[in-house]
């Protein structure tokens, strides 16, 4: 799954890493709902582009009037109600390349205060089950998968392998 990210200009000369989470046209411009990567407390964004002679993304302008706001907030409404609900059963890593991985959740459970999940790695839309990994976490307001923590000790292991071994029975 191919993740589309584009960079803006700061207004102190820096830049910042955007993850597309949808674009769209409409009669007069094209627009991009976007998450600021490092900063995705922040939410969704958007603004107007351009499509460069590359087909890239480029030319971004803010967006003007209230009633143009106004279309742009339906338009994302509409789209978290769609896939939002949806999220949550998914989540990104960053891989030894240094490249962003789509993750599927395949279970998840709590055990002595802590939150675990089972999860598998996503190639072309689905799923790779032949390798199957366990994390702790914590989760974010909505559910979502906040932060991946380490599994610590023996004792954690073996309560993790018995729950994998019982769902594997069923």
């Amino acid at each position: 799954m191919e993740e589309n990210i584009f960079i803006l200009q700061k207004e102190d000369g820096g830049e910042q890493q955007c993850r597309v989470v949808f674009t769209f046209d409409s009669e007069e411009h094209s627009y991009v709902l976007f998450s600021l990567i490092g900063d995705e407390e922040a939410g969704i964004s958007a603004l107007r582009y351009v499509l460069d002679e590359n087909g890239e993304m480029s030319g971004f302008s803010d967006i003007e009037t209230d009633d143009e706001w106004a279309m742009v907030e339906e338009v994302m409404n509409t789209v978290l109600a769609e896939f939002g609900a949806d999220q949550t059963n998914y989540f990104t890593i960053t891989n030894d390349d240094d490249e962003e991985v789509m993750c599927q959740i395949l279970h998840r459970f709590e055990s002595n205060g802590k939150n675990y999940l089972f999860y598998a790695i996503m190639e072309d839309d689905e799923p790779v089950l032949e390798e199957v990994f366990a994390s702790a976490y914590i989760a974010g307001d909505n559910g979502e998968v906040a932060d991946l923590l380490p599994i610590e000790t023996d004792e954690e292991w073996e309560m993790v392998e018995q729950v994998l071994n019982s769902l594997a029975q069923n």
